[in-house]
């Protein structure tokens, strides 16, 4: 497929389009010149180094099997992690204007809620492999979809939610679950979902401070265009007193280390300050985009490197045909790619959804033993004979020579 081989020109090439430069034109958004040199050279960094590794080939490599059961077992915990952190209060309205408090079980089940994404991951790869049925990877990622979108409206918060939905599409589509014509659809009928689904959003929030305050100036299909978030760009550069991203290895601490273990560690604050500069209130939070931020924090050079970045990390997961590679691309699109996405916070949680993976592959690699490889390869071999069996026989069709 033409998005395996330039999937980071394609799908970011699409959003910016769609999301930043046409709106930006029709509206005449304010640095258009900057905004429109800031994704052209993303997208041709990406094209040119896209283009540079096309002949390569990575060495061939066995995939270590994988059976249904560990697939599954590593989506139920991850829809459990998800209910359980969400009912518990993790990152909701409520609790980031301070009206309410999370749970302490979130601290405990947050860490797993990745795991959705992740089980998805293994039964899309499954099924590219022909060990599930098509109708099977349709439910689950119809399940997905839904835990995440219940999970955003519990939340009163829709950003992050609606990017992962739309991660669990990109991952079907390279697991060949659904054409690019499908994924097409799918963003043709966001204009039309989406108000809806946003005003219901805004109902929560006032009921969850009982006030009018609570919900958002912009229109439900302003909000989809990140032409104006990106424009914050022209208040940030040169750069305010006082707004200054945190420092590679504090970064690192706070991707590795878990809060309850380092208490004292810096908050990753990033949007808070950035609505503090613009004189807003600190339980607010502002981004000029992923793209608008590295540029505000790293300038020229800062957006060569993601985007050289971003493509060689994307092409190199793209060839290794394994399910960890495909659960890969997931985190890539969901913390590169996607209109949620946000520099600095992209390396701490990158950081911490590596872990969270290397969890659930020990998890997999311990339910995927000898016998239940040998268990998940016979039930396969049964249904493939079931089916045979059931196939009507050709008419006229005989065994016979004559």
């Amino acid at each position: 497929m033409r998005v395996e081989r330039f999937p980071v020109t394609i799908l970011l090439g699409i959003q910016l389009a769609a999301m930043v430069v046409i709106p930006a034109a029709l509206k005449g958004t304010q640095p258009f010149g900057l905004i429109l040199a800031i994704c052209a050279v993303t997208i041709a960094v990406a094209l040119f180094i896209e283009l540079m590794v096309q002949p390569l080939k990575m060495p061939e490599a066995t995939a270590k099997p994988i059976t249904a059961r560990a697939a599954f077992t590593v989506f139920a915990v991850g829809v459990a992690a998800t209910v359980v952190s969400t009912l518990g209060g993790r990152g909701s309205y409520a609790v980031q204007i301070g009206v309410a408090s999370e749970s302490p079980i979130v601290s405990i089940a947050a860490p797993f809620t990745l795991w959705v994404l992740f089980g998805v991951s293994l039964v899309l790869w499954l099924f590219r492999q022909g060990q599930v049925t098509r109708a099977t990877a349709l439910w689950v990622c119809a399940i997905a979809a839904v835990v995440f979108l219940w999970e955003g409206l519990m939340r009163a918060i829709l950003g992050q939610s609606a990017a992962l939905i739309l991660t669990v599409v990109i991952l079907a589509l390279f697991a060949k679950l659904i054409r690019l014509r499908t994924l097409v659809i799918v963003l043709a009928a966001i204009p039309i979902l989406w108000p809806p689904i946003y005003d219901f959003r805004d109902s929560l929030r006032r009921a969850s401070v009982s006030g009018p305050g609570a919900v958002s100036a912009d229109a439900p299909l302003e909000r989809l265009q990140l032409d104006t978030q990106m424009a914050l760009i022209a208040r940030f550069v040169p750069r305010p007193a006082g707004l200054e991203v945190l420092d590679i290895p504090t970064l690192f601490r706070i991707g590795l280390i878990p809060g309850f273990l380092d208490p004292d560690r810096p908050p990753l604050d990033t949007g808070s300050q950035m609505s503090i500069a613009l004189g807003g209130a600190p339980t607010s939070s502002q981004s000029a985009t992923m793209l608008g931020n590295v540029y505000i924090f790293e300038g020229w050079i800062g957006i060569v490197v993601f985007a050289v970045v971003l493509t060689l990390v994307m092409g190199f997961l793209t060839r290794r045909d394994n399910p960890w590679a495909l659960a890969g691309i997931g985190l890539v699109y969901s913390y590169g790619i996607s209109f949620n996405a946000s520099y600095p916070d992209v390396i701490p949680r990158m950081l911490q959804a590596l872990i969270s993976l290397a969890v659930a592959y020990v998890l997999v690699r311990i339910l995927s033993g000898p016998k239940a490889r040998a268990a998940s390869e016979a039930r396969v071999l049964r249904r493939a004979e079931e089916r045979q069996r059931k196939q009507p026989k050709r008419p006229g069709h005989t065994s016979a020579r004559r």
